[in-house]
């Protein structure tokens, strides 16, 4: 029976392998030799429809780009897009999130706004690029018709899609009203999980709810903060869509920069609108740059919030007992 039991657990081990099997073909396939074939391109002068045998390598696409003022504006654009969306957003999320999870207030249909703030994020980005740009499409627009109506847009001709500024904080808003309930739901499940007591002994203490705010509920939710802007940072890093079907990245401003052409729109540019010399290893090397970035960026951010983010504090080295203490 014992033989029998053993090789039972040992067929179960095999269907274990057979489920998880689909997802490391579709890795390997659609994701990691992808990966490895622009890494390889990125050290050759790979351009348009040429033969790969013909290429030859060379180093010069990464220090071009070093220098190249569309590329360093491209990273410009993209922290600036990123910035003006994710410190609003956690910041209302906290806001929204603290009043849905208070005990005293007691929100009736929290639920309810919960799943509308969280539909956006259900909408593709596509869709959302489309309906934002009719809405605010010069001069049929419906909201700006109604702006130029308040005095908001004080010049009749004015074009939010052609303003660098005004591209720039659309884009965000955009991105701001997409991932605003996602975040919000993110720290509202991790403040419910907060055991009460800490704020019944906080009360009893004295303390006001800002100070528990800052005393109790931060501190306790600094590994999902930490993963909020973890998550925010690459998906703001590799920002697409949005720019690309707003404006296609533009408007062009003063020296021929562009406004919102973010580091992914710039690969797709340099890759696949080319022409007949699309330069695919430019476009290569953007890619890895933008690994390195998000690499970066995010090591300091892990560095800042230290072990302490996932509950793993540092122990105190304590003094090792010498052999006399040992042998008496």
């Amino acid at each position: 029976m014992a033989l029998f039991a053993k090789k039972r657990k040992l067929n179960y081990g095999i269907y274990g392998f057979i489920f998880v099997l689909p997802f490391f073909v579709v890795f390997l396939i659609f994701q990691l030799y992808p990966i490895l074939y622009s890494i390889i391109l990125s050290f050759t002068n790979y351009q348009g429809f040429m033969d790969v045998k013909d290429a030859t390598f060379t180093f010069s696409q990464y220090t071009d780009l070093i220098v190249n003022p569309r590329f360093l504006q491209s990273i410009v654009n993209t922290f600036i897009i990123w910035m003006i969306n994710f410190v609003p957003q956690v910041v209302v999320s906290f806001l929204f999130a603290a009043l849905f999870t208070s005990v005293n207030l007691k929100m009736k249909g929290a639920g309810v706004f919960k799943i509308v703030y969280y539909l956006p994020n259900i909408v593709t980005a596509a869709s959302v690029a489309v309906l934002f740009k009719n809405l605010f499409n010069y001069p049929d627009g419906i909201i700006d018709k109604l702006f130029k109506a308040m005095g908001v847009f004080s010049d009749p001709t004015y074009n939010i899609v052609r303003d660098a500024w005004g591209t720039r904080i659309l884009i965000s808003f955009i991105q701001f009203w997409r991932y605003f309930g996602y975040t919000l739901l993110i720290l509202a499940a991790a403040m419910m999980g907060i055991n009460p007591t800490y704020y019944e002994a906080a009360t009893i203490d004295g303390a006001s709810k800002v100070k528990s705010f800052f005393s109790i509920t931060l501190p306790l939710l600094r590994p999902i903060v930490l993963y909020t802007l973890i998550t925010s940072l690459v998906g703001g890093l590799q920002m697409f869509e949005i720019p690309y079907l707003i404006c296609d990245g533009g408007p062009m401003m003063a020296g021929g920069r562009w406004a919102t052409e973010t580091i992914s729109v710039y690969i797709y540019h340099m890759a696949f609108e080319g022409g007949y010399t699309n330069d695919y290893a430019l476009a290569s090397a953007a890619s890895v740059y933008l690994f390195l970035i998000v690499l970066v960026f995010s090591f300091i951010t892990f560095k800042f919030f230290g072990d302490q983010a996932f509950g793993l504090e540092k122990k105190e080295k304590q003094p090792k007992k010498s052999k006399e203490k040992e042998d008496v």
